[in-house]
C-alpha cells in the first residue's frame, strides 16, 4: 500500500509540475509578446508620430493634429495588450489537469484508507485499555484473597 501512495503522491506531483511549467511558459511569451509590442509600439510611435504630426500639422491645427496622434498611439498600445492577453497553454494542460485530477482522488481514496485503518486502531486500543484498566481493579481484590489463602 505505501507503494501505491507513494506512486499516485509521485504522479500528483509530476502533473503539478508539468502544469506549472506550462503556465510559466505561457507567462513567459506573453511577457515576451508585451515587451516587444511596447518597444514596437515605442520606435513606431516616435518616427510615425512626428511625420503625421508634420503631415496634420499644414492641414489642421497643432491641438488637433496631437489629439490624432494620441488616439492612434492608444488604439495600437490596447492592439498589443490584447494580443498578449490571448495567450492560451493549449490543449496539453487539460490532459495534464486529467491527469493530477485523477492523482488527486485516488490519493484520497489512500487517506480515507489509511484514516479507517487509524480509527481502527485507536478503536482496538481503547478496548485494550479498558480492558486493562478492569484487570487493575482487581488487583486489589485479588490480593485480598491471596493473603487470605496465605493465612489459611
Amino acid at each position: 500500500m505505501n507503494r501505491e501512495l507513494n506512486n499516485k503522491l509521485k504522479l500528483l506531483l509530476r502533473s503539478e509540475k508539468a502544469l506549472l511549467k506550462l503556465e510559466l511558459q505561457r507567462k513567459s511569451r506573453q511577457i515576451v509578446l508585451a515587451t516587444i509590442g511596447i518597444i514596437a509600439v515605442l520606435a513606431t510611435l516616435v518616427m510615425v508620430n512626428v511625420t503625421t504630426y508634420l503631415f496634420l500639422a499644414e492641414s489642421y491645427t497643432p491641438l488637433t493634429s496631437a489629439m490624432v496622434l494620441t488616439g492612434i498611439d492608444l488604439a495600437i498600445a490596447v492592439l498589443f495588450f490584447v494580443v498578449a492577453a490571448r495567450q492560451e497553454v493549449g490543449s496539453e494542460a487539460d490532459a495534464i489537469h486529467e491527469v493530477r485530477d485523477y492523482a488527486l482522488k485516488e490519493l484520497s481514496y489512500e487517506v480515507d484508507e489509511i484514516k479507517g485503518q487509524a480509527d481502527t486502531i485507536k478503536a482496538n486500543f481503547v478496548r485494550m485499555s479498558s480492558g486493562v484498566s478492569a484487570i487493575k481493579a482487581l488487583f486489589p481484590l485479588l490480593e485480598m484473597v491471596a493473603k487470605r489463602r496465605k493465612k489459611d
